[in-house]
This record gives C-alpha cells, structure tokens and sequence, in this order.
C-alpha cells in the first residue's frame, strides 16, 4: 500500500480532526500549529523518508507547541495516526477505545509532553504498533483528497 511519494495534512484538517474528535475551539496559538503541521514536510525537504519519524515529528511538535488550551496530546495522536492512515498505515483501528493499546498510546504521548522521550523514540513506538490500514475508508480518502504531496 505505501506510495513513492508522501501525503501530508493541512492544517485545516488537523483543525478539523480536533472539532470532530476533541471540541469545537479554535488554536488559541494557530501560528504554532501551522509550525508543528509543516514540520514534517520540512523534514522531508531536508531528507528525511521514514514515515513514522515524520509522524514522529508531526505528533511531537504539535504537544510540544501547545496550539490549543486543551487537547494537544490527543490532536497530537490524532493527527498522527491520520497521517499514517493518508499513507497506508494506522495505529489502531478506533482510537480512544481504552484498551491496552490506546492506552500505551496515551502514556507515549505522555512521555513527550513531559521530555521523557523524543520524535525518535515516539517513532520507534508508532512503528512498533502500526499496521497496514485493511482499506481505505471513505473518511480517509476525503483526507487523501485534500492532503499536500510531497
């Protein structure tokens, strides 16, 4: 399923991704967000591949910028996971269940915002716990469709 060339979120849709999942509220800091949306492209530019650094990347700049008053770890995932999913991966089939794997998800995210770990190590993690998406679902393909290339 993966693709010679990368997909990447706008930050529109990440926008988007937190009213439909978290609350309907604005980025009290929207130039912070539209940094931490446009990092992994400017890691990509630079020479990075690896899809799961650049979620990596994405996840912890968007904790670590603190956009939203409330929220960003969970945007964050988000956010990562529908990175993945827009280049054939995901981290797990619903996310916020409360089952062991959302919840391993939870404490990693955890471990960024309070600098225990790193993009890398987050990478590692979201690597070792993603799967290929089965299909693409009609919620995907509308973030297929309005995603950057690159």
């Amino acid at each position: 399923m993966a693709t010679h060339y990368l997909r990447f979120l706008t930050t529109s849709q990440v926008k988007r991704l937190y009213d439909t999942h978290i609350a309907r509220a604005q980025p009290t800091q929207p130039t912070y967000l539209e940094f931490a949306i446009y990092s992994p492209q400017q890691h990509k530019h630079y020479g990075e591949e690896d899809l799961f650094r650049l979620a990596g990347v994405l996840a912890e700049k968007i904790i670590l910028n603190h956009a939203y008053q409330d929220g960003n770890k969970r945007v964050a995932l988000l956010a990562a996971d529908m990175f993945l999913k827009i280049n054939g991966y995901q981290l797990q089939k619903m996310l916020f269940t409360s089952d062991e794997l959302d919840q391993q998800l939870q404490s990693a995210h955890i471990a960024v915002a309070t600098n225990q770990w790193d993009a890398e190590q987050l990478a590692s993690f979201h690597r070792s716990v993603a799967a290929p998406i089965p299909r693409i679902t009609s919620e995907i393909q509308k973030y297929i469709d309005k995603s950057e290339r690159s």
